[in-house]
C-alpha cells in the first residue's frame, strides 16, 4: 500500500483527528510518526474503541493511546518473513521502514492472503416494521424503502454490509413486501445473494431471527433497517468471534447535559453539588453479532424481541459484549432523523455508494 495519506498520522494529533483519518483509510490503523516520518507506534481502532469505553477524551493527544512497541520491518524483508510474522505474531499490519525508520509502506495481511474479501456469514436485515412514527411518509412505502440522498435507506444499508464483504443477505419482511422483493429480487443487480424472511405476523427481532436459524451454521449480524451507519461491519464480526462471545451488542456513546446544578442527598444532608454535569451512557444501536446457539431460547412463531434474548443469555451466564460504535450513526426512527438523513448523506455517503445497480 503506497498510498499512505491517511494512514501516517503525526504524533501532535489528537485522538479525534486520528479516528477521523482512520475512518478516510478504511484500514482500522494509524501509523503515528513524528515530523519526519519517523516511526513512533500504531494505534488501531480497537485502541480507540476501548479509550472511549474508559471515558477518554477524544481530544486528548493520540500519544495517550500509542501502542509504542509495534513490530515493524525494513524494506528488503522477503515475503516469507513476512508471512511468518503474520503468522506467529496474530497482527493484521506490518510498516515498512527505511534505515532512518521513516515509514515507507504498510502491508497488511488482507492484501496478502484475503484478495476475495468476502465471508459466508449471512446478515439479517429487519425490514418488516409499520414505520408508525414516520406517517404519513410510511404510508405507501416501507419504511427501509424511503430514499435518503438518492436511494433507499435498505440499498445504503445492502452496500454498507457489501464493502466489508457480507454479500448473504437476508431481509425480514411483512409491512408491503412486495415492494421491497420488487425492488432488490435475488441481489444479483446489487452484487449480492438474497433470500427472504417472509413474517406472516409480526414476530418482533428476536421472533424473525427464528425463522433465520436454518442460516446460522456461524455468527450472524442483525441490523434493523433503519440505521444508517459507517460502522465497520468486518470488525464487528472480528471482534465478536475473538472475544467468544454469544451476542455482542453495538453501542454509542450517548451525553445527556444537565442544564442546572445537581445536588447530591444524604437524607436531608447535601453531599456534593455538580454544577451542569454532564451524564455519559452506553445506548443500544440496533445492530449485533448473534451466535447460533442462542437461537434455541427464541420460542416458534411468537412475538419475541432480541432485548428478551439478551436478558435471558445474561442470566444464563452466556458471554454478552459491548462493541461501541465510533463511526457515523443515526436511527432513523422519527421525521427530524429522516431530515437530517438527508442532509448529511451525500456528505457521509456519497464517496464509498457500493450498492450500484451493476
Amino acid at each position: 500500500m503506497k498510498n499512505l495519506e491517511h494512514v501516517l498520522v503525526n504524533e501532535k494529533c489528537s485522538i479525534k483527528e486520528t479516528m477521523e483519518h482512520i475512518d478516510k483509510s478504511g484500514r482500522g490503523i494509524a501509523v503515528i510518526v513524528d515530523d519526519n516520518k519517523r516511526l513512533i507506534g500504531t494505534v488501531t481502532d480497537g485502541d480507540i474503541r476501548r479509550a472511549i469505553l474508559n471515558k477518554m477524551s477524544i481530544d486528548l493527544s493520540v500519544n495517550t493511546i500509542t501502542k509504542y512497541d509495534c513490530i515493524f520491518i525494513n524494506s528488503t524483508s522477503s515475503k516469507k518473513f513476512i508471512e511468518n510474522i503474520f503468522k506467529s505474531k496474530k497482527i493484521l499490519q506490518i510498516p515498512v521502514v527505511d534505515e532512518s525508520m521513516r515509514v515507507t509502506d504498510v502491508i497488511f495481511f488482507k492484501d496478502l492472503y484475503d484478495k476475495n474479501n468476502s465471508r459466508n456469514n449471512y446478515a439479517l436485515i429487519m425490514a418488516g416494521g409499520l414505520g408508525t412514527r414516520l406517517r404519513p411518509l410510511t404510508s405507501e412505502l416501507p419504511k427501509p424503502m424511503l430514499k435518503v440522498g438518492d436511494k433507499p435507506i435498505l440499498e445504503i444499508i445492502i452496500g454498507q454490509l457489501k464493502s466489508f464483504g457480507i454479500t448473504n443477505i437476508l431481509i425480514s419482511v411483512n409491512y408491503k413486501a412486495h415492494i421491497i422483493e420488487s425492488y432488490f429480487r435475488n441481489g444479483n443487480d446489487f452484487g449480492v445473494n438474497i433470500e427472504y424472511i417472509r413474517e406472516k405476523k409480526r414476530l418482533g427481532t428476536a421472533g424473525s431471527l427464528k425463522l433465520a436459524r436454518h442460516y446460522l451454521d456461524k455468527p450472524l449480524i442483525l441490523v434493523n433497517g433503519d440505521i444508517l451507519t459507517k460502522l465497520n461491519f468486518d470488525q464487528f464480526l472480528d471482534f465478536h468471534v475473538r472475544n467468544n462471545a454469544d451476542i455482542t451488542i453495538a453501542t454509542r456513546k450517548h451525553d445527556i447535559d444537565i442544564p442546572y446544578g445537581v445536588v447530591d442527598l444524604n437524607d436531608t444532608s447535601v453531599v456534593d453539588l455538580k454544577e451542569k454535569p454532564t451524564l455519559e451512557f452506553f445506548v443500544n444501536a440496533g445492530m449485533y453479532c448473534i451466535s447460533p446457539q442462542m437461537v434455541d431460547y427464541i420460542p416458534d412463531n411468537e412475538y419475541y424481541d432480541i432485548t428478551t434474548l439478551i436478558d435471558i443469555a445474561m442470566k444464563k451466564n452466556y458471554s454478552v459484549k459491548s462493541f461501541p460504535i465510533r463511526e457515523y450513526w443515526i436511527d432513523i426512527g422519527q421525521i427530524q432523523d429522516y431530515t437530517r438523513a438527508n442532509n448529511e448523506y451525500f456528505d457521509i455517503f456519497r464517496s464509498e455508494i457500493s450498492a450500484t445497480r451493476e
